[in-house]
């Protein structure tokens, strides 16, 4: 009858390591949502309050690859710098409208700060802030647009508390169930 205590610690532990997981389900990371109604006019919501792109700004390191989701019913474009200047564009653009559902993704290999906007409407604003640097790089790298959803990322946290979760299973499981001990 020892088992029992060891069965039900095996289990506590694994519902403990699946519930912490799973809020992760369903999140990717460093994803930028472009809000409902961002579209529809500068005087939307989401201009005054400075989230037609959220979050913003977002904060990564370099190497980071950045997707852009459209959530909004109408399509954007995601390009780099400011409405107002000459660099725009520069660093990255999604090329093509990303249409609602879709999504464009960029990964920036170097330090700096990096504004950017939606140049059909040009209210919509953001900035990506790569590393502790505060000035604009120019280096483009790779990016894609793409008419999937993101796939989801889990940091390394999420994954030993996964791998937790499995291994507390099958040892409730062999415990439980008397399956032979290899």
């Amino acid at each position: 009858m020892k088992s029992k205590p060891f069965g039900a610690l095996f289990g506590l532990l694994a519902l403990v390591a699946i519930l912490g997981v799973a809020p992760a389900f369903g999140q990717t990371a460093n994803e930028i949502d472009m809000a409902k109604g961002a579209g529809a006019a500068a005087t939307a919501g989401c201009v005054a309050a400075k989230n037609c792109f959220s979050p913003n700004p977002l904060n990564v390191t370099p190497g980071t690859t950045v997707t852009w989701k459209n959530t909004d019913t109408v399509s954007h474009y995601v390009t780099s710098g400011q409405p107002s200047d000459n660099t725009t564009g520069t660093v990255f653009d999604s090329g093509n409208l990303i249409k609602p559902g879709s999504t464009f993704q960029f990964t920036f290999a170097n330090a700096g700060t990096y504004d950017y906007f939606c140049t059909v409407h040009p209210w919509m604003t953001g900035q990506v802030i790569v590393g502790a640097a505060s000035t604009t790089t120019t280096t483009p790298s790779n990016s894609t647009t793409t008419g999937n959803a993101a796939v989801p990322e889990f940091g390394p946290v999420a994954s030993i508390v996964l791998a937790i979760a499995v291994m507390s299973m099958v040892v409730f499981a062999a415990k439980t169930r008397g399956i032979p001990k290899f």
